[in-house]
């Protein structure tokens, strides 16, 4: 992401002060501010009457489609998040760990947008189609800038699904992915090495729920942000809880 103002007004709103981000390990907060999605992150966040309530989140810096900085934040649910209203068909596609396209209509305006799921979070990643040029990007990696990409390559990366290309005897796969900075990711290896990549970057964000915490004397403590056995048997419960209510449901048709 390229230099420019912080937006210190941004980060307020979810209780991050200039002093507070100064504060911030320094990778931690280089990394914030390149774009990067944040690893989990308890913050205190101001709710109004100088009160804050203690929120796990993740957070990212992002340009829209005019280049202004936005700045986005998923908090973490005990299940899917689906406030974008997905179809089933959708959602089975990005448990998967994939990428969809979907229109959204806002207001009297219509946006194309990649959604994506944060496994960490269980929260719906989303950002319009315009702000993710991948033929653009593609053309800045050296090392496949003068490869032509054929028509049905570019609908599959256009429609959020990776592609696998031949850079001479060595294989690269590109592909959307919202947790990139620029939300597109170019990465050495097979499609299948991008799939097992993928996983991998997921277990070592999930393990143990680690992040930073901001604590009253305004630091910054890196330890375990979300109990991971509580948060997994609320899963489980509420996994139950729905069992539950289907049976009941079939019970009641049957009688």
């Amino acid at each position: 992401m390229k230099t420019e103002p912080v937006p210190f007004d941004k980060f307020a709103k979810i209780g991050i002060y200039p002093k507070d981000l100064m504060r911030m390990p320094k990778d931690l907060r280089d990394s914030i501010l390149s774009g990067e999605l944040s690893p989990l992150m308890r913050l205190n966040v101001p709710v109004g009457d100088n009160s804050a309530v203690s929120i796990p989140m993740k957070i990212q810096l992002v340009h829209d489609k005019d280049g202004k900085l936005q700045l986005l934040t998923y908090q973490i649910h005990r299940e899917l998040d689906n406030t974008l209203r997905l179809n089933d068909t959708e959602l089975e596609r990005i448990r998967k760990g994939g990428v969809i396209q979907k229109e959204f209509k806002e207001g009297d305006k219509r946006k194309m947008r990649y959604v994506q799921l944060g496994k960490e979070t269980n929260a719906l990643m989303y950002r319009d189609v315009a702000t993710v040029n991948f033929e653009e990007k593609l053309r800045e990696v050296d090392r496949i800038k003068d490869i032509g990409l054929g028509i049905g390559q570019k609908e599959a990366l256009a429609s959020g699904k990776p592609v696998e290309l031949e850079v001479g005897d060595q294989k690269v796969t590109v592909g959307i992915d919202l947790r990139e900075p620029v939300g597109f990711k170019v990465m050495q290896g097979d499609m299948e090495e991008w799939k097992r990549q993928q996983a991998i970057r997921y277990d070592d964000a999930h393990e143990g729920y680690m992040g930073y915490v901001q604590t009253d004397e305004n630091r910054w403590e890196y330890k375990q942000v979300v109990d991971r056995l509580r948060h997994e048997e609320s899963i489980r419960l509420t996994e139950r809880e729905k069992a539950d209510r289907k049976e009941d449901k079939k019970r009641g048709l049957s009688l």
